[in-house]
This record gives C-alpha cells, structure tokens and sequence, in this order.
C-alpha cells in the first residue's frame, strides 16, 4: 500500500469491472477470511473476504489483521472497481497490490488495476 501524490494516467486497455456496486466493509468489521488470490502476478496480496451482513469480496492484506481465518478490519475498505476505456484519463490517489484509487473528470472513483494503465509524467 502507497498513498501516492495525485498522478494522471491514460487507460491504455479498457477493463470492464466485475464489482461495479460497492461492497463496503468498515474499520473494525469482523470478516471470515478464506483464500488468496493467485490467478494474476500482477495482483497480490488479495484476500476473500466475507461479513456476517452478507458482503463477500476481495480485500487487500495489509487492510486486515488476521488471526487463522478471522479478520478486522484496520481501516474502511470500498471493493468496487471502475469501468474505464481506452483514452480516457484518470487521476490516481493511491496504489494497492496492483490497483490505484482512481477518479474521473466526472468525480467517479474506485478501483482500477495498474495494468491498464500509463502514467502521464506529472503529477497533479
């Protein structure tokens, strides 16, 4: 985990995401921790998670402390990701295994994987 000063990128390949609604779990929440994500190098350090009110998602490691398969939260934690298209441009706050906390000219801000995207060399 990075908070990074505000950096602009440009989506290079368009990705369509598969949490478009939000699936929020609070700081201090308790979750049932199962697997590890492994199907992408490029996205590590994910765990599935699961809330006693019903909210499954993938969660970072470093947002939980975890004893065996239970966990707290450290901190509050939004899983939604967000659509974007080649061409478009998005400002970047902060870099998580593999994906930046994105927003777009039009305020819309979630999860965005860094592989989609190129830096635009300046900060904002």
């Amino acid at each position: 985990m990075s908070p990074v000063k505000a950096k602009l990128y440009r989506i290079i390949k368009p990705y369509r995401s598969p949490y478009p609604d939000s699936i929020f779990f609070r700081k201090g929440e308790k979750v049932t921790v199962s697997k590890e994500f492994c199907d992408d190098p490029d996205w590590h350090d994910w765990l599935w998670c699961e809330s006693k009110n019903g909210n499954r998602a993938w969660a970072p490691k470093q947002f939980l402390e975890i004893r065996g398969t239970a966990g707290t939260l450290r901190r509050d934690y939004d899983a939604r990701e967000l659509s974007v298209k080649s061409g478009e441009f998005i400002t970047v706050f902060e870099i998580v295994n593999g994906f930046g906390m994105a927003e777009k000219p039009d305020g819309s801000r979630d999860w965005v994987p860094l592989n989609h995207l190129e830096e635009i060399n300046r900060n904002i």
